[in-house]
């Protein structure tokens, strides 16, 4: 399932970040503190033995291989290096897989708009069209994905579940290749498109090509979701991370201990525990990711999707042939200078417009005229006469007229103080509908807009 957390930091403020660091399903101390404590247990078990069970003899024996590994252990193995690597390339593996599972709405859209037709016949076609692309992707997921193999175990659950049919099934089950199978509904789709297009109900054959590229455009991200889990990525790889890391906090255990002669009486190791929990936490990332079909806290929601391609498809094609609501003039009709509308607490959000960063400086405010030539590399080819030609006097007093004005306006109009006299108004406003009326429901000039023009109306 799918760790939703982005409303926690919609303020990147202290209280966000605790929010987040405290969460515990998908965090980091839900992937690492069974490692971690079983590291501790053995560290502090090594360090019992060593300290009262040891010899002098052994215990100088211990304390020179503990030197030897920290003076080696960090450049025999670098592990920033290795971990950043191929996480890096594991997520961009994982982006892959995300923009590959699949999603409806635009092959939806293209039916509901191209597949032209109010008959019940009609529209039992479109929504056949929805469910044989969910049913293509149904049979694909379910052969790389644990969690929808869980959900359909046997493709008569399919039957039951209403994305097949007995026919259908069958003729499934004569296909000898299994590969092909999965691009049966694809083929049937094609089939039920070019019939559309022999009687009519699509209007043109650049229409058709529309709707096809929709549908191959779905296929193809199944496809590639089928070539990730046929070659995944070489296992050499993964192993040599995942045993790296292991056995060089394996040496740790040895090398990170507090040694009879050190001048100092700290027995926890807090800088290698916070170590450990970065870098056990680096390599989670990466062994989550490597299959986000599975059923980890973060894999993606194929179930669900699913249902969403089906229950969103069949809703979009249903609109296919019904009236589109009347035309209307909107209310901004009549304004010459367009404000839309916000609520008082957004309102208070700055915005910074859309205009360049030097649109507002004046770099001839203390001249009225500006010469313009040339350049320098073409004067030195041209005659006095070319040069006089060329040569252009620009007046710049209108502007520099224009410039202040709008300066001036700036400097008077303060958003923050038209903001707050709203907001005065508006509770003063209720205040006195509060004790003229007995209520506060209505607080400021009341807004209808009639339902046939779209104009606004104001009592």
């Amino acid at each position: 399932m799918t760790v939703s957390y982005t409303l926690d930091i919609s303020r990147s403020n202290t209280k966000s970040v605790i929010k987040l660091l405290f969460r515990w399903r998908g965090s980091i101390w839900k992937a690492v503190w069974l490692q971690l404590l079983a590291w501790c247990i053995a560290y502090f078990s090594i360090s019992i033995v060593y300290r009262f069970a040891l010899s002098n003899d052994m215990q100088k024996s211990f304390d020179t291989l503990a030197t030897y590994f920290e003076t080696y252990l960090e450049k025999a193995i670098p592990l920033s290096f290795m971990l950043g690597f191929f996480v890096n390339f594991v997520i961009n593996r994982w982006k892959e897989f995300f923009h590959g599972l699949g999603w409806i709405d635009d092959f939806a859209l293209a039916i509901a708009t191209y597949l032209r037709g109010s008959t019940e016949q009609t529209r039992v076609l479109r929504r056949t069209l929805i469910r044989y692309l969910v049913l293509t992707q149904t049979l694909v997921l379910r052969d790389i994905s644990l969690q929808v193999r869980k959900r359909f175990p046997a493709l008569e659950t399919l039957i039951a579940a209403g994305l097949l049919t007995q026919d259908e099934l069958e003729r499934l089950e004569k296909i000898p290749d299994v590969y092909t199978r999965y691009w049966i509904p694809c083929h049937w789709i094609s089939e039920l498109l070019y019939e559309a297009r022999e009687y009519g109900h699509i209007s043109s054959d650049y229409l058709l090509e529309k709707i096809s590229d929709e549908s191959n455009k779905f296929r193809h991200g199944l496809a590639e979701l089928l070539k990730f889990d046929w070659v995944p990525v070489p296992l050499v790889y993964p192993q040599v991370i995942f045993l790296t890391v292991r056995i060089f906090f394996a040496l740790c255990l040895i090398s990170r201990q507090f040694l009879r002669n050190d001048d100092h009486d700290i027995y926890v190791p807090v800088m290698t525990i916070f170590q450990f929990i970065v870098f056990m936490g680096w390599v989670k990332v990466a062994e989550a990711l490597l299959n986000p079909l599975g059923e980890d806290d973060d894999d993606l929601e194929c179930n669900y999707v699913i249902d969403k391609n089906l229950i969103c498809g069949m809703a979009i094609v249903d609109q296919g042939g019904q009236p589109t609501p009347k035309l209307g003039k909107d209310i901004f009709w009549d304004d010459h200078h367009m404000a839309p509308l916000y609520s008082l607490e957004s309102a208070k959000r700055s915005v910074h417009p859309l205009i360049g960063s030097a649109c507002k400086v004046n770099l001839v405010s203390h001249v009225n005229e500006i010469t313009m030539t040339p350049h320098k590399n073409k004067l030195a080819h041209m005659s006095d006469a070319e040069r006089y030609e060329r040569t252009r006097i620009v007046d710049v007093a209108d502007h520099n007229v224009r410039h202040n004005v709008q300066k001036r306006k700036d400097r008077r109009s303060n958003p923050d103080k038209s903001l707050s006299d709203i907001r005065k108004r508006v509770r003063t406003d209720t205040l006195s509908r509060v004790d003229n009326n007995g209520n506060g429901n209505a607080f400021y000039p009341e807004v209808t807009i009639d339902s046939k023009n779209m104009v606004t109306t104001r009592h």
